[in-house]
This record gives C-alpha cells, sequence and structure tokens, in this order.
C-alpha cells in the first residue's frame, strides 16, 4: 500500500502520527521514501531506522527490562525485552485473550481479519517470563489485524512477523535487545492504530519502525471494535 492509502485507513494525518510515534519529535518517514528501503513497503521508518533503544549492561539472561504495564485508560502500554544470544524456539501461547476481544468477536467474520498480536513474541519466551501471568491477556497482546500481524499469502511481507524475523535471525550470533509499544490514535480508542518496534545489539541498531494496524480491505472502528468491509 501506499503511504496515503495508510493514513486514510488509519484516519490520521502525518503530522499527528509523527507525534503520536515519535515521544521525542524524530522524523518518521514512510519506507519508500527512505534510501536503503525504496522496494519495501506498508510500514513506516522512524529516526532513520535507528533504535532509540540503548543495550543493557551486565545483563545475562533473557527476560523484561521493562515489564508490561497499562496505560491512564487500562490499554497495553508495552514492554522492553533482553533475548540473550540462542535463546529462542519457546512454545506459542494463544489460549489467552487481549482486552476487547470479546467485543470484537461479536463481529462477522472478525477471525478472518483480527489476531491476538503479542507485543513480544512468544517464541522470544514473552508469555514464559512473565513475572505477573494472571492478566497475561490484557498485559502482553492487543488486537492486531492479521495483515499486520503475519505475512497471509504474500499479502504484506513487511509485516510484525519479518521483523521478529530479523531479531530471530540475529540471536543466532548476538543478543538483542527489543522494545514494542502500541500507538493509539487518541484516549478513548480501544484498538491501536498500530505498534512501535524497535531492536538493537550491543554493536548496531537493527531497525526502528513503525507498523500500522490496519487490512487493505476493511474499515476499523479503533473506538467502537468494529470493522465493515471496504467498499
Amino acid at each position: 500500500m501506499e503511504e496515503k492509502e495508510i493514513l486514510k485507513l488509519l484516519r490520521v494525518r502525518k503530522k499527528q502520527l509523527n507525534k503520536k510515534v515519535s515521544e521525542e519529535k524524530l522524523k518518521i518517514r514512510y519506507c519508500r521514501n527512505f534510501s536503503s528501503t525504496k522496494n519495501e513497503l506498508n510500514y513506516f521508518v522512524v529516526n532513520n531506522n535507528i533504535a532509540e533503544i540503548s543495550f543493557p549492561k551486565e545483563r545475562e539472561e533473557t527476560g523484561y527490562i521493562k515489564e508490561h504495564s497499562t496505560d491512564n485508560q487500562d490499554r497495553p502500554a508495552g514492554a522492553r525485552y533482553f533475548i540473550k544470544q540462542g535463546d529462542v524456539g519457546y512454545p506459542r501461547s494463544d489460549s489467552i485473550i487481549p482486552s476487547y476481544w470479546n467485543r470484537l468477536k461479536r463481529t462477522t467474520d472478525y477471525d478472518k481479519f483480527f489476531r491476538r498480536g503479542h507485543l513480544i513474541a512468544s517464541t522470544f519466551g514473552g508469555d514464559k517470563k512473565m513475572s505477573d501471568t494472571s492478566n497475561r491477556g490484557k498485559l502482553s497482546q492487543f488486537i492486531q489485524t492479521k495483515w499486520s500481524n503475519e505475512n497471509d499469502k504474500g499479502r504484506n511481507p513487511y509485516c510484525q512477523w519479518h521483523f521478529e524475523k530479523i531479531i530471530k535471525n540475529t540471536v543466532v550470533t548476538e543478543s538483542v535487545c527489543m522494545a514494542s509499544r502500541p500507538i493509539y490514535r487518541n484516549k478513548t480508542d480501544v484498538i491501536p492504530i498500530g505498534v512501535h518496534l524497535q531492536a538493537v545489539t550491543k554493536e548496531r541498531s537493527l531497525f526502528n519502525v513503525f507498523l500500522p494496524n490496519i487490512d487493505p480491505n476493511i474499515v476499523i472502528d479503533y473506538k467502537k471494535c468494529t470493522f465493515k468491509l471496504k467498499k
């Protein structure tokens, strides 16, 4: 998709999105407008793709640097996580549900378009390493479109899994620190308009991106937690 189409589905202007994603007022650019990603699409580059997080000192075991939390509206607020070199392959955990999932479930054909999105992938130990598992779904997962979450039949090769795969491949030879933060358009929305992902090793930045939480075939009401097919 092109930048104009994405912004229209998100119902935000570029200036507004920039302010929401970059708390430090760093510039975001559509990937095709960034020199090293001319042939890529469907996401935005933040801070010239340089991660704003730092690699932790004296860290030896996989686990949370900053635990999952919720914001003032009781929505998941994100987390920061360390993955030790070679430490991947934890089992998936999809039996839990994120906030407002039951409201979405009332919508016809919701499962064709939506998934339970992990802020920290379960394959990295995102669920297993949580200290508080009593509200695991509420804290660690969010309502995410299938289009944003996975490359469904080649529809979106630059989905969240694409960037998680970069981390997975890097962890073979280096430890990685990552941060994941859902971005909400306003205080009344219950579905985030996207997720801000960053990753860094001790020696280099892997990426700093914003992934829009949309699907080209539907229009999402992020406040009411409903959707309708795009005409």
